[in-house]
């Protein structure tokens, strides 16, 4: 790369007006600043930003010459450079005039060196991580520490993870964060048009490990996987009106210029442009059947549509098929049909009853039921945290959690479905479960039934099925939380 280079036919655009940069020399007396007209250069589609010195054309010379300093992608250009001006006194310098070449089209590509890039930014971006500190992790928020992170029940039941086991449902718990976040501000985040054209990515939505339950299989397993469809129809008329707005560039030209003269003496500007695009395509529509020679179906099929149209300009309100069939016997074919709508979220329910046999097991079932309603409660500031009734103007996203079968080794059960992350949305306790109280020393309750309800947070698609990703090792417990649900489904195993 060359000065010379820096030109619009190679996607370079000047932004920055001579700022000044100061640069150091030494000599035998000691240290002398001066200062140097710099130029800032920016390529919208590589995001690059390169800083050139560029002496007046009458103080040009063979040692006098344009030259290169610094690039946002590769730094400075020689270490002799990076010593006179110092990388910080760029960016502070160049700041807030890259942000503003780069808001001046959304589809520009910003450096990343420069995030965040404007004063608004720099306060959204502290205002970010004070939210986060507020409400961050910390080692009170984690459970059954004493056990390694895993509380289970019964206390002496064999759920092992490296040899032969009993059947058994592990329930991990961790701390939300946004899946999509990161496409819209993040960093990384996409351009406008490629959120508009690819869509949203999601990513996970798990955070930080806060601990997992380990529970026998449930008497009532099951699952319901669901999809909205819905009826939709579309008649002749519809579907020509479809074909002929087509490509409607024309009316398109000609009904704004029609809405403006509308405008000019009184009436809806809105109201005319689409009454001027409608009767435009209503036109061609009556122009192309005439063209078959089918005067008497032009007649009998756009006849009504006229009258109805006519009417609905007085306030009258009748449809074209309540004409057809009062006066004919007859309504348009409405080609009724059952069209997908949208994707569904899965819900599953787990009962259990817990009988304590020992102190130790009590202690564990109470820890356990902490375990889901503390998870599921709405969090405050940590500040606040030892408030009862502390003021807290941000409400956390309660914690997730992720619902596993798992048999010897800790292997998924082929024969069940799998489970995505979910959220808590309900759980209950009955503490007299037999009709009456009856409890243990100190009014610990002989047994309870704790009832659990779970959202997944994102609907089932054909690509969880086939993905094949995650090994032998990933297929654990919670050590493949990085992975989330994104393990291979093998081809005998009935998946979600």
């Amino acid at each position: 790369m060359e000065y010379k280079d820096l030109t619009k036919e190679n996607g370079w655009e000047q932004i920055g007006q001579g700022q000044l940069l100061k640069d150091v020399t030494w000599d035998g007396n000691g240290t002398q600043f001066q200062s140097r007209h710099n130029y800032a250069y920016y390529n919208r589609e590589s995001g690059e930003v390169i800083i050139a010195y560029s002496p007046p054309m009458d103080q040009r010379s063979q040692i006098n010459q344009p030259e290169l300093i610094w690039s946002s992608e590769t730094k400075f250009f020689s270490e002799s450079k990076g010593e006179l001006f110092g990388q910080d006194q760029i960016i502070d310098t160049y700041r807030f005039i890259v942000d503003a070449a780069v808001r001046s089209n959304p589809d520009n590509t910003k450096p990343k060196i420069f995030e965040p890039g404007t004063e608004f930014e720099l306060e959204q971006e502290q205002a970010i991580e004070y939210i986060k500190e507020k409400f961050k992790t910390t080692d009170v928020d984690r459970y059954f520490k004493d056990e390694g992170g895993a509380g289970q029940y019964p206390i002496d039941a064999i759920y092992d993870k490296t040899g032969q086991s009993q059947d058994h449902l592990v329930i991990s718990q961790y701390r939300y964060k946004s899946p999509r976040a990161g496409e819209i501000w993040g960093v990384n985040r996409k351009k406008t048009g490629e959120l508009l054209t690819g869509g949203i990515g999601r990513g996970s939505a798990l955070a930080q490990f806060l601990g997992l339950v380990k529970l026998p299989m449930p008497n009532d397993i099951r699952d319901s996987n669901n999809v909205r469809w819905g009826e939709d129809t579309m008649n002749a008329m519809e579907a020509a009106m479809l074909r002929a707005v087509g490509n409607p560039t024309d009316e398109v030209i000609g009904g704004l210029a029609f809405a403006t003269g509308a405008a000019a003496i009184g009436q809806d500007f809105n109201d005319a442009f689409k009454d001027a695009i409608g009767a435009a395509k209503f036109t061609q529509i009556a122009a192309s059947v005439k063209g078959q020679g089918k005067v008497e179906a032009a007649a009998s099929i756009l006849g009504p549509e006229v009258v109805s149209r006519i009417l609905a300009s007085q306030g009258i309100e009748t449809s074209a098929a309540s004409i057809l069939a009062r006066r004919d016997g007859v309504i348009p074919n409405s080609n009724l049909e059952l069209l997908f709508s949208a994707p569904m979220l899965r819900q599953f329910s787990f009962m259990y009853k817990m009988s304590p046999r020992s102190e130790k097991e009590a202690s564990m079932v109470n820890r356990i039921v902490r375990f889901f309603k503390q998870g599921m409660a709405p969090r405050k500031q940590n500040s606040q945290a030892s408030l009862q009734s502390g003021t807290s103007y941000f409400l956390g996203t309660p914690n997730v959690f992720r619902l596993a079968y798992r048999t010897s080794e800790g292997e998924p059960i082929k024969g069940i479905n799998r489970i995505k992350t979910c959220a808590l949305t309900q759980a209950s306790v009955n503490y007299t479960p037999e009709g009456t109280f009856a409890s243990y020393d100190k009014g610990q309750p002989v047994s309870i039934i704790v009832s659990l309800g779970f959202q997944e947070l994102e609907p089932v698609y054909d690509t969880d099925y086939t993905f094949k990703g995650g090994t032998s090792e990933t297929r654990g417990y919670d050590e493949d939380r990085g992975l989330e649900n994104k393990l291979a489904i093998e081809e005998d195993e009935v998946g979600f």
